[in-house]
């Protein structure tokens, strides 16, 4: 590595190409039914991926919670709730655009 400061991990969110990719990451929870969408999702993740925490802080039921997660995972492709899990790459996109 060359000499100088060490990256940092908020260094290299902050970076274009992580802002590209990251809206890349959340464009379809963007552009889903709101049951489905980003806010859901980044609830999630900030309860640290836990259903019953999420469910809470949304003032729904855990069904419900499990629900949107459910259709977020249908949005996205991807698997939310059971590995392998795109929880870690959301989670970095949500930090790179600074909305987590």
């Amino acid at each position: 590595a060359p000499p100088g400061p060490t990256a940092t991990l908020d260094t290299v969110l902050g970076t274009p190409a992580a802002g590209t990719w990251a809206r890349a990451q959340l464009r379809p929870l963007e552009a889903a039914r709101p049951t489905a969408g980003l806010e859901t999702v980044r609830t999630w993740l900030r309860a640290d991926a836990r259903l019953p925490a999420a469910a809470a802080a949304l003032g729904i039921s855990l069904p419900g919670a499990r629900k949107r997660l459910t259709r977020a995972e249908d949005v996205l492709g991807r698997s939310l709730l059971t590995a392998p899990s795109a929880k870690y790459e959301l989670w970095l996109a949500m930090r790179a655009l600074g909305s987590l």
